[in-house]
């Protein structure tokens, strides 16, 4: 919104409404988009354009009046970031109630084409450091493309900056950051910052995307289509791949989870406060709901109540260290760590198994089979000299050394030679030192135009993680738990089944059928568990103490054990007894005489100070 209004300003209400109005307008028009947005009169945004140019033009200007004169200091400078880490404007309640009309307002005619508006802008933001529409038209690729994908992470710092200033300190919540690179910019600006995934179950998710439409929209047919195009572009921002592209200024949602330092689940009903009314706590400590007996890894155990989530976070972020971690962030915190010996190219992914009482029995990550050279050690530029005596770790069948040849009679080889051949020019330049390896799977899986997970060179971290077990000893894992730092595809999941797995706990959602089509099938079905809590960096920032909680303790209310003066002359008379001539009973008597004297440390410093002025 702040770039809208910067981009569109005009010292006249009038004239700055009208440029917002045409700007929208613009956007929308200036060519054929497969989706609909505001102004282009395409299936929802149909009678858009009428809406922005009379209704939405005229709560505007109401709006823009409402506001301080002084936004017209922020809009009208050339230096945008640095206005706003002078001047209060973002948090005013002004500008707060401005944004939140102005949203109402768009929300009127539909939800989905404020939320798409939103999306370009941003977009646009990043990849072309403006919102010029005769710039975003051009779309055009230059050298100088990633200048700008901090662009709106800049001015999230100045607003910052600006209240820190004002309040001198800061706690700030930045809401839906959907850039891992926007993530990582604050990560790395800020100790202090830690990134927030939330999550829900996903028929109470799209209930609640639902149930928030209704209440905009009486008409069930606007409803639907709503709810279905904002469905799609929640997945667009999730699955979108284009950073492994190189197109960083687009949305990666999926990358964004992966990297969070802390995971909530929010259940609706666990947010109620009288249900936890219906649990009892028997005195052998077994805790029941509705007269069952409840085992740790029912999901009223697992699973907190959001606000309990929300305090937990907050204490240790005031206080690293606080409380201890819980046993699914202990264990998943291996995982995530067993995840970084990975040699795989494409995803790196940690496991591990444990039996029913969480004692851990296996850890794996993705890797090749032992013995075999990882796909991040092998170098395509030594691919053309390799054979099967000098391999450089390259396979036979790369090698060509097999009867196995595609549709165009070619073998792997001479395929894999005409790819190289298509990037080898310049390709040391562009690599800089680093390695340059390839995925198998994705080479052969295009050769033969299939997607197919069988060839993958890696054993799966969950599959590695259990085969270690029988490896080294097997060890029964009947009843016990697996955890993942992705979560379990078709092909693990059959594993995990077979091997009587009772527990999944997993983070990031893996794209398959593996829930519908194993886990959730037969008679022993195990129960799935989205992570909760610290890991990764995030655990060890929240949980690793600055000083002993002991010491910190003393420091702030000098509580320590007190010490008996006449405990003290006791010792200290033992002490010298034992260095007295035991002849000497004089000296024996009177030191007796000390035994219970509480003034003893204090008189034995007289003496000393009485034989140094006689010394001297």
């Amino acid at each position: 919104m702040l770039f809208i209004l910067k981009h569109n300003f005009a010292k006249k209400h009038d004239l700055f409404a009208q440029n917002i109005v045409d700007w929208i307008t613009h956007l929308g028009e200036y060519k054929t988009f497969e989706t609909p947005r505001f102004c282009s009169e395409k299936e929802i945004s149909i009678g858009s354009k009428s809406f922005i140019n009379v209704d939405f033009k005229k709560i505007l200007i109401e709006e823009l009046k409402k506001l301080s004169k002084n936004y017209k200091d922020i809009f009208a400078t050339d230096n945008f970031v640095n206005t706003l880490k002078d001047k209060p404007f973002f948090f005013t309640h002004d500008y707060q109630n401005f944004a939140k009309k102005i949203f109402e307002k768009l929300d009127e005619f539909s939800i989905y084409l404020r939320h798409k508006l939103i999306h370009i802008a941003s977009y646009c933001l990043r990849r072309f450091g403006t919102l010029e529409i005769s710039i975003i038209k051009k779309d055009e690729i230059t050298s100088e493309r990633f200048k700008d994908i901090y662009k709106i992470a800049e001015v999230i710092n100045a607003i910052i900056k600006q209240r820190r200033k004002e309040t001198k300190k800061a706690h700030i919540i930045i809401d839906r950051l959907k850039n891992s690179y926007e993530m990582n910019y604050f990560r790395e600006k800020y100790s202090g910052y830690h990134t927030i995934a939330i999550n829900r179950d996903e028929v109470y998710r799209k209930k609640s995307i639902k149930d928030k439409i209704n209440r905009l929209y009486d008409d069930e047919t606007k409803v639907n289509e709503n709810f279905k195009l904002i469905e799609f572009i929640d997945r667009t921002e999730y699955l979108v791949s284009d950073f492994k592209d190189g197109k960083f200024e687009g949305f990666d949602v999926e990358n964004c989870v992966q990297k969070a330092d802390y995971h909530l689940w929010y259940d609706k009903r666990l947010s109620d406060i009288t249900f936890f009314d219906k649990f009892q706590k028997e005195k052998n400590g077994n805790l029941t709901f509705e007269n069952k007996i409840l085992d740790k890894t029912n999901e009223f155990y697992v699973y907190q109540p959001l606000l309990i989530q929300i305090l937990k976070l907050t204490a240790l972020i005031k206080q690293p260290g606080m409380i201890t971690p819980s046993y699914t962030e202990r264990i998943m915190q291996i995982a995530y760590n067993t995840k970084l010996n990975s040699g795989c190219i494409s995803r790196q992914v940690g496991a591990v198994v444990t039996d029913k009482n969480f004692s851990v029995k296996g850890i794996g990550w993705n890797e090749v089979a032992n013995g075999q050279l990882p796909c991040s050690s092998r170098d395509i530029r030594d691919f053309a000299n390799s054979d099967d005596i000098n391999n450089n770790g390259f396979t036979l069948f790369e090698l060509g050394k097999s009867d196995h040849k595609y549709k165009d009679s070619k073998d792997f080889k001479e395929k894999l030679l005409e790819d190289i051949a298509k990037v080898e020019n310049g390709l040391n330049e562009n690599l800089k030192g680093r390695p340059c390896s390839f995925c198998f799977k994705s080479h052969h899986n295009a050769y033969e135009a299939k997607e197919n997970q069988v060839h993958t060179r890696s054993l799966h971290a969950e599959e590695n993680a259990m085969l270690q077990i029988s490896k080294f000893g097997g060890q029964p894992l009947i009843g016990g738990n697996l955890f993942t730092t992705a979560s379990t595809c078709e092909l693990c999941a059959k594993k995990a089944y077979q091997l009587g797995i009772k527990n999944i706990f997993y983070i990031d959602v893996y794209p398959g059928i593996s829930r519908e089509q194993i886990l959730n099938n037969g008679f022993n079905i195990p129960k799935i568990f989205a992570f909760q809590g610290a890991i990764g960096r995030g655990f060890n920032k929240l949980y690793e103490q600055f000083m002993s909680h002991k010491d910190e303790t003393f420091i702030r209310t000098k509580f320590k054990a007190t010490t008996n003066p006449k405990e003290q002359a006791s010792q200290l008379q033992s002490i010298i007894g034992s260095k007295i001539n035991p002849e000497d009973e004089a000296l024996k008597n009177h030191l007796n005489s000390l035994k219970n004297d509480p003034e003893i440390i204090e008189k034995i410093v007289e003496l000393m100070k009485k034989g140094l002025e006689k010394q001297n």
